[in-house]
C-alpha cells in the first residue's frame, strides 16, 4: 500500500511532528507518538485522519527474536565508515564524532543511510535504526530496542528519545540511554539501569502532551525514582547545539519534583 513519509513542511496530522510517521493513501496515518487501539507492526499506532487522536494503553509486545545478524551488520558497517563521513554527520547534528562513536553510528551502504544499533537491556544488538534525508526507518528483520552509549556508568541515567539525542546527552557528559519513541522502551531501560546500579533516572521529554504522557508511562515502567526534564529547546540535541550544558540541566533538576 502506498504511503508518504511526513516532513517538517508536511507534518503528521495526528502528532503534528515532521518525522517518523507515515500517511497512507487510504486515509490512515501511522503515528509513532500518539497511541490508539490499533497498534502497527512498526511500533507505532494507526489513526484515521477523519477521527480525533485518542490515547490508549498498549499491551506489552510479545518478544520476538531478530531475524537478522544485527551485530555482524553493524560491525561491518562501522569498519567501513570513514572518519571524514562520521565527522560530516557530527557537524550536521551539532555533536562530536566521539559522541557518535559512543552510540555506534555507522554508514550503511546498502541502505544509503546512517545506522544506529538497537539493543536489549543487556546490551545485545537486536535491530538497526536507519536515518537519511528521507526519514527514519529500520533494517527489515530488526527487533525494536533501545540506544545505548559506550560510556562509564553514573548514578543518574538520562533516558532520551532516539540515537541522536542520546549522542547529545553523551556530549553533555551524561550517562544516557535512548528509547525508540516517546512511550516505549521502559522495560529494557529498567534492565539496563539495574545492571549499572543507577539510583535514579531523568526522562528527557518534548514539551507536548504525547511526549509528557509517554515520559510518565516510561517512568512508571522503570520502577525507580525518576524526574521528567523538558529542555528549553526543540530537543536535547538542539539544546546542546545552542550552548546548553550539564550544569544548566542539574540546576533545573534541583527544583524538579521526583516521582518515587
Amino acid at each position: 500500500m502506498s504511503f508518504t513519509r511526513v516532513t517538517r513542511t508536511n507534518a503528521c496530522p495526528v502528532c503534528n511532528r515532521g518525522d517518523w510517521c507515515r500517511v497512507f493513501a487510504d486515509g490512515w496515518v501511522e503515528c509513532m507518538r500518539v497511541r490508539s487501539d490499533k497498534p502497527a507492526k512498526s511500533g507505532g499506532w494507526m489513526h484515521r485522519i477523519d477521527e480525533p487522536a485518542r490515547c490508549y494503553m498498549r499491551p506489552p509486545p510479545k518478544w520476538q527474536p531478530p531475524t537478522i545478524n544485527a551485530t555482524k551488520l553493524m560491525r561491518d558497517w562501522v569498519a567501513g565508515t570513514s572518519a571524514a563521513a562520521l565527522a560530516g554527520l557530527a557537524a550536521s547534528l551539532g555533536v562530536s564524532t566521539a559522541s557518535l562513536v559512543a552510540v555506534g553510528a555507522a554508514w550503511a551502504p546498502p541502505h544509503a543511510a546512517w545506522a544506529f544499533p538497537m539493543c536489549d537491556g543487556y546490551g545485545n544488538v537486536v535491530g538497526i535504526r536507519l536515518r537519511n534525508e528521507r526519514g527514519k526507518f529500520a533494517v527489515r528483520g530488526s527487533r525494536q530496542g533501545v540506544f545505548l552509549a559506550a560510556v562509564p556508568a553514573q548514578k543518574t541515567l538520562f533516558v532520551c528519545e532516539g540515537p541522536t539525542d542520546t549522542a547529545a546527552a553523551v556530549e553533555l557528559g551524561l550517562f544516557a540511554a535512548g528509547r525508540p519513541n516517546c512511550c516505549c522502551g521502559g522495560v529494557e531501560v529498567r534492565t539496563y539501569a539495574r545492571r549499572h546500579e543507577c539510583a535514579h533516572a531523568v526522562i528527557v521529554s518534548d514539551n507536548d502532551k504525547p511526549g509528557l504522557d509517554g515520559a510518565r508511562r516510561v517512568g512508571a515502567e522503570l520502577r525507580m525514582p525518576y524526574a521528567i526534564y523538558v529542555p528549553p529547546a526543540k530537543d536535547l540535541r538542539e539544546f546542546c547545539r545552542l550552548g546548553g550544558s550539564r550544569s544548566m540541566i542539574e540546576n533545573t533538576l534541583r527544583g524538579t519534583v521526583w516521582n518515587v
